[in-house]
């Protein structure tokens, strides 16, 4: 995924048939459809935790800016990639705003 292949106004939900459980600063994250595991760390993790209501692009980075000291545009290309593999994995899914 690009960054010219995720607009902003992009809706991102966590898929139905994944379970997660945050374990100190990591989440590990269980693939129901598959039975992988896949563990985030603490960037990962905090965008996890943004996905717990179906969030924006635009938010996901926002948030991220807030908290942390990044760049605008590297933290939207490092959060498209990172939503690119999720949404490889099944673990995502990225929805267009009603």
């Amino acid at each position: 995924m690009s960054d010219g292949q995720l607009s902003d106004t992009a809706v991102v939900v966590i898929a139905g048939d994944v379970l997660w459980s945050e374990l100190g600063s990591e989440h590990i994250l269980l693939s129901l459809r598959d039975g992988t595991y896949y563990g985030l760390e603490e960037v990962g993790g905090e965008i996890w935790r943004l996905l717990q209501t179906p969030v924006p692009v635009t938010e996901i980075c926002r948030a991220l800016v807030e908290q942390y000291d990044v760049d605008p545009a590297r933290c939207r290309r490092d959060v498209v990639k990172l939503l690119g593999d999720l949404v490889g994995r099944q673990l995502v899914e990225i929805r267009d705003p009603a």
